[in-house]
Formats: C-alpha cells, structure tokens, sequence
C-alpha cells in the first residue's frame, strides 16, 4: 500500500499531535548538505533577479507518523536568520525521482527549524490568526523531526505556498504566484520578485504596473526646479529649533538647485547640483544637511482646490521634511532628529534615485498666500558612507494613491493582511522587512493578493534588524505599499476599522493563552536540548498576547501619525 493511501493530506497538519519525522539519507550527503549556507554579498544582485538557492537536493527516505516515503529528496532550507548547519530547516520534494507522486497534490513538504521562534509557537498561532481571519495562507502543524537516528527536536511543519493552497483559497491555481525575499516594488526591482509557478508574461506586467502606480501622478509644481535654494552642512546644534521656520535667516548657507549630496563612486552625480556637492563637509565629517527650499503660492485658495498635496523626494538614507516650521513627513528616521542623527536605516540606491511621494494634504493647511518654505533635513546611515542624496519638491495630484493602487492590488484582503502582520507584531514579514511573502496574480480579478511566510518572529514589539523606538506598535509600514498608503488619513482610519475588527472577531486572548499551555504540554516531550530557551520565550509570547489588545486599542483611538 502506498503511502497516499494510508497518510492524507488533511493528515499532514494534524492539531493535538507532533508528527514523528524520521528522515535518513547517506551520512556523506548529511555532512555536505547540511553545511551549505548563503553568501551575504549575493543579497546586493537580487534587484536584477531573484537570489539562487545554494542548497542541493539529495536522495533520502522520509517515515512520516510510520507512513514510509522512499526516494524522495531533501535539501536544506532559509535565508539568514534561520540557517543552521546543527538543526538546518528542510524541505522534502516527494515528487523529485518520481515525477507522479504527491500527497493529495501536495509534492513539497517544509519543515522549518524555528530558529528565531524561540517560543516554538509563533508559527502554529500566526498561521491560526490568519486562517481564522479569513486571510489567505498555510496550514501547520508540529513534527519532532529525527535524522539519521539524531533528534533535532521540534520543528514547525508549514505547507508549501503550492497548488492545493491556491486552490483551496482563491478557486483556482492558473495564476501566477511570486516569493518576496528582501526585495519591494521599488523602481528597477520588477524581475527581482521570484516566480514560483505560472505565467511570467501577465504576473511581470502586473507587477511593472504596480511600481509605477507607485511613483504617483506627477502632477503640477508648486516648488520651482530652477528656484535657488540654501544649504548647510550641519556641524553644531546651533541651528536645531529655528532653521526649519519660514523666518530663519540662511543668508550665511551656501545658494544652489535642488539636489544636494556628494557621490565618491558612481550612481548620484547627475542628481547633485555642482553648488550643492558636499563631500568636503560630509564625508567622515558629519551625516546631516539642512536644506530651505523657498516657494510663493499666489492664489492659496485655487491651490488648496487643485488636487492632494504631494512631497516628492529623493533620499539616501533617510530625511525629515518640515512645511513652513511643522513636521509633515520623513522616513529612516529618528523620533526626534538632531543635527548629529544618524538614518535609522539603509535605502537602496536604485530606489534613492526616485522621487518617492508622501501625501501631506493633513498639513495644507500650513500653507500660506506668498512666501513659504519646504525645509529638509537628510540624514546619511554613516559619516563614512560613499554617498549621500537629498532633493525634494512640491506638487498637486488629482489622482489618489489608494483608488490607483486599488486597480492592481486587492486591497480588502491586503489591508487584513496588513492588520494582522501589525497585530502580531511580525517585524519580518512584507509590511514589517519587506520580506517573508508570497503575492498571488489572480487571473479571475486581475489583482495580486498578498500570502504571509516565514512567520517565525512574531508576538514582539522588537525587530532583531532594527530600532522600533518611537514607532507605533499596531502598524508596520516599511513594506512601500503600505508605506505610500499610509500618509493618506482615509487609509490610516480604515486600518483603524480593520484592527478594531480583528480584536473583536478574532482576538481571544483568554483562548489564546489556554492555547499556548496546551500545545506547551504537547510539545514538552519532544523539545531538543538546545532548544533550552523555550520556556523563557513561551513567558515572552504570553505577556505579548495579554497586553495586546490594551496597547493596540490605546493607539488607534488616537490618530496615527502619517510619518510612522
């Protein structure tokens, strides 16, 4: 008897079990596989193409729960945080020598070593969350997982993002679907996006159209490109409270064209204007610069009437951008920037040489008949850095961000997506990292919908890549569809609606913890020495999961800030 006939599918993701896992293959194919890893410097090719797996499949047998597997393969799997050459995360291809088998259409099994889910929950209740909520994604379960005769203890096993999901979710699998890794739909990025099955032709189209729906609509210019501007190198705070107000006297500042910065390679010097190329006073000196770009509105009523008010910048790292002396906008930046502040984070250099828009019609009404001034401060992510870039303008958009997005992406299910990655914390997930995804082209709405992955770094406030302090904690928005949408006020309440939702139909915590002491009881026999941490991280998910609802409730009856 096959193993189809005496395993099914169903029986694959069972919920008040572990599945016992015994995998054995050569100890020669062991030691090699299990020590191929990745090679950092291959992240900065992935605009240009998906990264390539270094991990090889090898000939091995698989017992699931007794049920035999002979002749599959099995490789290695993950990206960095979740490498192990001691407890590696694996995959199993049922299908790799014989091209029939499959297990209910499922022909790929994933068993991840949970790494960074320390607590060994994460994925099993995130995955929950989601299903329950009626956002697409896997199915999961728990395996104690032996190989050649050694336990590697608990392991979440998480079904591949294959046919049988596509079908079960969306009534077909003829689209295409996308893996994420570390990459966005940034300009130059659109063959980044790894193509896991169906059309290219359709799924890259879309893809093409949804980075450009992102640039915005050019619109018309409030800010001159020819209008000479001011800047300053920041070297002391002496300037720090008043030089963003339209009355600061920057007579002393060096005169310019937008675009200011310095570049000791290539990439940025056709957008620095030669008066304002700042290496000499930057370049390990210091990591700001101080820009006022002057403006006059001559009929402020008709320009208020003409469309959304739009900041347009470029920026390499970050940037804090001021209207008339009132904060409006930033990104990779600190909460309280000094003339000393570091960016909080990298921005790519391909997307740092396009204008990225933020939407700041909340502050039209700092707007004044005659004499304005756009201040911006740009920020390097060190004072040793080869370059640096820092140009901004004004515009007036008809077209809203959210109805021409809303063309592309299926935003019902994208803002439950989004709200769940929020309410449960997932730092490294799309709207979090820009990573951990899956996007599924539909072919019946012509609209991508949005699969979670790699969900093992949940139930925390912290991110292991990056400062959280100051930020909000019910809403992440690095992910460039979330960040765009994010500076509109309509977005931001009907986030709001969708959280408050979520809470409501979908946030037990009461069961939630009587969860967590069940599958603690389960998986107690089964974890591995040197998952010792376990207990430790349980306690940590546990608070998470009571204080939740308090804190998230606590922000969105406020309102959210546009620059978070």
């Amino acid at each position: 008897m096959g193993a189809a006939d005496t395993l099914t599918l169903h029986g694959l993701f069972p919920s008040d079990r572990v599945l016992d896992v015994q995998i054995t293959l050569s100890k020669e194919d062991w030691n090699s596989r299990r020590y191929q890893t990745r090679d950092r410097n291959s992240l900065g090719n992935r605009r240009l193409k998906p990264l390539e797996s270094p991990f090889s499949y090898f000939k091995g047998h698989v017992t699931i729960d007794g049920v035999e597997f002979p002749d599959v393969g099995v490789r290695k799997k993950g990206f960095l945080g979740s490498l192990s050459s001691s407890r590696p995360s694996l995959k199993i291809k049922l299908n790799f020598f014989d091209r029939s088998a499959d297990l209910g259409g499922l022909k790929t099994l994933t068993f991840n070593n949970n790494q960074q889910d320390r607590a060994l929950l994460s994925q099993y209740m995130s995955y929950a969350v989601f299903n329950d909520a009626g956002s697409p994604g896997s199915r999961w379960a728990f395996a104690s997982v032996t190989v050649n005769g050694k336990h590697l203890g608990v392991y979440s096993h998480v079904e591949s993002v294959k046919q049988p999901l596509l079908q079960r979710e969306f009534g077909t699998d003829k689209g295409t679907l996308y893996e994420g890794t570390a990459v966005d739909f940034d300009p130059g990025w659109e063959n980044s996006f790894e193509r896991k099955m169906g059309d290219d032709g359709p799924g890259r189209r879309k893809i093409r159209q949804i980075i450009e729906a992102l640039q915005g609509d050019p619109g018309n210019p409030i800010t001159s490109t020819d209008a000479e501007i001011r800047a300053w190198a920041a070297t002391s705070a002496k300037h720090d409270r008043k030089w963003m107000t339209s009355g600061f006297n920057d007579s002393g500042w060096k005169v310019g064209r937008n675009g200011a910065g310095y570049e000791r390679d290539r990439g940025y010097e056709s957008f620095i204007h030669s008066s304002f190329n700042f290496e000499d006073q930057l370049f390990n000196r210091t990591a700001s610069i101080y820009l006022r770009i002057p403006f006059a509105i001559e009929n402020l009523a008709s320009l208020k009437e003409s469309g959304q008010l739009t900041l347009r910048v470029r920026y390499d790292d970050g940037f804090v951008a001021y209207l008339n002396g009132e904060r409006v906008a930033s990104a990779n930046t600190p909460e309280r920037p000094r003339w000393d502040s570091l960016a909080t984070d990298n921005h790519d250099d391909s997307a740092a040489t396009a204008f990225q828009p933020f939407y700041i019609s909340d502050y039209a009404g700092r707007l004044r008949q005659g004499r304005n001034v756009l201040a911006i401060q740009g920020l390097n992510i060190s004072r040793e850095s080869t370059d640096m870039l820092s140009e901004a303008a004004l515009r007036s958009e008809s077209n809203t961000l959210e109805q021409t997005i809303a063309e592309h992406v299926d935003l019902d299910s994208f803002y439950k997506f989004w709200a769940i990655e929020g309410l449960l914390g997932f730092w490294d997930g799309y709207s979090g990292n820009r990573n951990n995804f899956f996007f599924y082209h539909n072919p019946k709405t012509g609209k991508i919908h949005f699969i979670p992955w790699g969900a093992d770094a949940l139930f925390t406030n912290e991110s292991w890549v990056r400062s959280t302090v100051g930020l909000p904690r019910s809403v992440k928005t690095r992910g460039v569809i979330a960040n765009r949408l994010w500076s509109y006020k309509n977005v931001r309440k009907r986030y709001a609606r969708t959280m408050k939702g979520l809470l409501d139909n979908h946030w037990d915590a009461e069961k939630l913890l009587t969860e967590t002491h069940r599958l603690e009881a389960m998986l107690k026999p089964h974890v591995a020495p040197s998952q010792k941490r376990f207990q430790r991280s349980l306690n940590e998910m546990r608070r998470f999961i009571n204080g939740r609802r308090t804190e998230v409730m606590a922000e969105i009856k406020e309102n959210l800030p546009p620059g978070s």
